[in-house]
């Protein structure tokens, strides 16, 4: 799952990015609001974690200008204000969930996995298929009740494709969803990685098919 960072204090951003992609997400981060915000409108994030004080323009105004533009992509504010005006400001810009600072790493992520499964075709923090259990939550893959070790973008194929189940996913979302702005789109990475995903759960290719010129489906149960 892709998300979108902006937060001006580096000393806060750049570990918390680095904590992140650790949990197999994908981030793109920025200090300044004006940046943060032309990013959110020109990519498909899973979930914004979006500061209030920025540079150039601040989190209410970015989630506010959002929600004008009808992006409703989850927007998790982080704020050291603590008074319930400021809250309640925060969720009537368009804020979906407010987190004060400091705050726990393990919070956070729980928040965030929180948000990305109500949009989520399927909700459920354990999603299996024909012997495949993935636990969003623990960020484990299980295949036939022995866990599999996955890389991040195997991970995140897996994860984006379980949850649009029934659908056919093209190489362009797995690209806006699974990746960060430095990736090179004309690369093989893609099927690179869906054949390595495939070779560690799915070798006979019975799960993940690909649909000629259109990209790759999981059937749903």
């Amino acid at each position: 799952m892709r998300l979108l960072l902006i937060e001006d204090e580096k000393m806060i951003g750049l570990p918390l990015k680095k904590a992140l992609e650790r949990h197999l997400y994908a981030v793109d981060y920025f200090t300044n609001g004006q940046d943060g915000f032309d990013e959110a409108c020109l990519n498909n994030y899973d979930c914004i974690i979006l500061d209030i004080n920025l540079p150039d323009m601040n989190g209410m105004e970015i989630a506010k200008s959002l929600r004008q533009n009808s992006i409703l992509t989850s927007i998790l504010m982080l704020s050291a204000r603590t008074e319930q005006e400021d809250i309640l400001e925060g969720f009537e810009n368009g804020a979906d969930d407010y987190l004060r600072k400091p705050f726990h790493f393990q919070e956070l992520l729980y928040r965030i996995n929180s948000l990305v499964k109500r949009s989520s075709h399927l909700k459920e923090e354990v999603i299996s298929v024909d012997g495949i259990e993935l636990n969003t939550g623990l960020k484990k893959v299980l295949k036939h009740s022995q866990e599999v070790k996955l890389n991040a973008k195997e991970y995140g194929i897996l994860e984006y494709l379980l949850r649009n189940q029934g659908r056919v996913v093209s190489q362009e979302e797995l690209l806006e969803h699974v990746w960060d702005r430095e990736i090179d789109s004309f690369t093989q990475t893609i099927r690179t990685n869906v054949k390595t995903l495939r070779q560690k759960i799915d070798p006979n290719k019975q799960i993940i098919k690909t649909i000629k010129g259109s990209g790759y489906l999981i059937d749903e149960n």
